[in-house]
């Protein structure tokens, strides 16, 4: 029920920010010309798993993550790109079955690419949703993922970021990250 009621503020808050935005950016659109398009970056975090366990038995579970991201900007404000998460550990996730027994699903280094929609309504915050898959050996997942990014502009086009993330993985298990990372926009 939470992930659904999530969902929907996303949405929602998504469709409103589309309405505001619409005659501003028709007017952005017309004097950006000169802005740089392509931002490619890196990022380096832990995903936080509440369902997860280690031999020891605990069972919150932080795994290291790299992450790739590469933005196309249409205008200051909007960008669809490709965000890519490199687990960097195999780790086993303790969920129920139906019948109400504990199942255990091994997860071996799985990457997990999202297409994701971005927003930026000013100079540092971005708010970003999109859907993805998270590919493992063991099985294939579906996500959807949010996040929520902060940069500073360094020079020579140089970004440095902190971000927050979600991914639901339905009927699964879920995950949040936080991450820091530099891009380059060209």
């Amino acid at each position: 029920m939470k992930k659904t009621l999530l969902l929907l503020i996303l949405l929602q808050l998504g469709a409103y920010t589309i309405y505001a935005q619409e005659s501003e950016n028709k007017h952005n659109e017309e004097t950006e010309e000169g802005f740089e398009h392509h931002q490619i970056g890196v990022m380096i975090g832990h995903a936080h798993i509440d369902e997860g366990h280690h031999v020891e038995g605990n069972r919150w579970l932080v795994v290291p993550m790299v992450s790739l991201n590469y933005n196309y900007w249409f205008t200051k404000n909007w960008a669809v790109g490709l965000h890519t998460d490199f687990i960097l550990e195999t780790y086993e996730i303790l969920k129920e079955t139906e019948e109400g027994e504990s199942e255990v699903l091994e997860r071996e280094l799985p990457i997990a690419p999202a297409i994701m929609a971005a927003y930026k309504p000013g100079e540092h915050f971005a708010f970003m949703v999109g859907v993805g898959e998270e590919f493992a050996k063991e099985e294939d997942l579906f996500l959807i993922r949010g996040e929520v990014e902060y940069s500073l502009e360094l020079p020579k086009a140089f970004e440095l970021g902190a971000a927050i993330g979600y991914d639901l993985r339905f009927d699964e298990y879920d995950s949040w990250v936080l991450a820091i990372g530099i891009s380059k926009m060209f």
